[in-house]
C-alpha cells in the first residue's frame, strides 16, 4: 500500500481501530494517513496500518506548567508514565503504519501543525499491552521513543501481535506480512508436498514397468496386482 486510502481500508477492514470522531472522523483519518504517504521513501510501501489514539511519554513531548518547578514536573512525569492511560489523557488519534523498510510510522494532521514520527522496528524492545474490561493501551518503548497506543482491548491485544509479527519478519529480512514461524511452515508444507508429488510420479514410473513386464510375461498378473495395489494405497 502507498496510498492514504488503502491505509485507511486495511485498518478499517481489519478492525484495526477508528476514529469516533461525529462527522469528520474518516476524513480525519485520511488526512493522518496522508502524512504517512507523503513520508514514504520512493520504493516502500506499507504492509500494514492501524488507528488508535496516541500518548507520550518521553519527556520531550511534555513541558512544564508555567511556574512548575522542575521537582513537580519530574513527580508528573513519573505519574504520567506508570499510571494507566485513559481516553482524554491521549494526544488525540493518530494513524500508524507498518512499512516493508522495518520503519513504524505514526503522524497526526492538524491544520498548520503536522506531527510525523518514525522509529525502526528493530528498535522496539518492549512491546506492553495493559487491559481492562473494555479499553486498553499498547506501551511500546524504543531506543528513543516510548509511548502508548489507546483503544478497545481487542484492538490493543490484534496491534500487538501486528508489531510482534512485524519484529518477527525482521529477523529473516523479508518484510511482506508473513511471520519467520508461518514461513517455515510454509516452506515445510511446500517441501511435503513435492515429496508427495515425487514419490507419486516415481510409483507411476514403476508401474508401467510392472505393466511392461506383464505384457512381456516376465512377471505373472497375480504379481501386478500385488504392485498395482501396492501403489493404489
Amino acid at each position: 500500500m502507498k496510498k492514504a486510502d488503502a491505509m485507511y481500508a486495511y485498518a478499517r477492514n481489519h478492525k484495526l481501530g477508528q476514529n469516533i470522531t461525529p462527522i469528520f472522523g474518516g476524513w480525519l483519518q485520511r488526512k493522518h494517513f496522508g502524512l504517512i504517504e507523503a513520508a514514504l521513501g520512493k520504493d516502500e510501501e506499507v504492509i500494514a496500518s492501524f488507528i488508535g489514539r496516541h500518548h507520550p511519554e518521553d519527556n520531550e513531548n511534555f513541558t512544564p506548567f508555567k511556574g512548575e518547578d522542575r521537582a513537580d514536573f519530574e513527580e508528573r512525569m513519573r505519574a504520567t508514565q506508570t499510571g494507566k492511560v485513559r481516553y482524554f489523557d491521549c494526544k488525540g488519534f493518530h494513524a500508524y503504519a507498518i512499512t516493508d523498510a522495518g520503519r513504524l510510522i505514526f503522524a497526526r494532521w492538524v491544520p498548520f501543525n503536522h506531527d510525523y514520527k518514525s522509529i525502526p522496528l528493530h528498535n522496539i524492545n518492549t512491546i506492553n499491552p495493559n487491559t481492562r474490561i473494555f479499553w486498553g493501551f499498547l506501551r511500546i518503548e524504543s531506543f528513543r521513543e516510548v509511548f502508548s497506543i489507546f483503544w478497545t482491548k481487542k484492538t490493543v491485544f490484534a496491534i500487538a501481535k501486528l508489531l510482534e509479527d512485524s519484529k518477527s519478519d525482521m529477523q529473516d529480512g523479508i518484510m511482506d506480512g508473513i511471520t519467520s514461524a508461518k514461513r517455515s511452515q510454509q516452506i515445510q508444507e511446500k517441501a511435503k508436498l513435492s515429496k508427495s508429488q515425487l514419490t507419486t510420479e516415481t510409483n507411476f514410473e514403476k508401474l508401467k514397468e510392472r505393466k511392461k513386464a506383464l505384457d512381456a510375461d516376465l512377471i505373472t498378473q497375480a504379481e501386478y496386482e500385488e504392485y498395482k495395489q501396492r501403489f493404489l494405497q
